[in-house]
């Protein structure tokens, strides 16, 4: 299955690449995220293996342009053939 990733910063590992192949009958946007940071050799962790969630203060993910808030329950989402996933760092503010 193919999935279209969009990001505001360079994904390390996916450099000039905007979308993934996945082998899995089953996938969802935790799969997805996964195998992001699988090809990032682990730079990048999306997911917080303490909590199993995404952190907002470090990303915001949306799918074809909806807001997915991470949890656990959000990250099962089941993604289709074309999908569009969309990773941004979340905004730094300052004083």
């Amino acid at each position: 299955m193919r999935i279209r990733i969009d990001s505001n910063f360079i994904l390390p590992g996916l450099e000039g690449v905007n979308e993934i192949d996945l082998n899995h009958t089953h996938v969802t946007l935790w799969v997805v995220l996964e195998e992001l940071s699988l090809r990032s050799s682990g730079r990048v962790k999306f997911i917080r293996p303490m909590t199993d969630l995404v952190d907002p203060m470090d990303f915001l993910i949306e799918i074809n342009g909806f807001p997915n808030p991470g949890s656990r329950e959000e990250l099962e989402t089941r993604l289709n053939e074309g999908d569009l996933v969309t990773i941004k760092l979340s905004p730094l503010g300052g004083g």
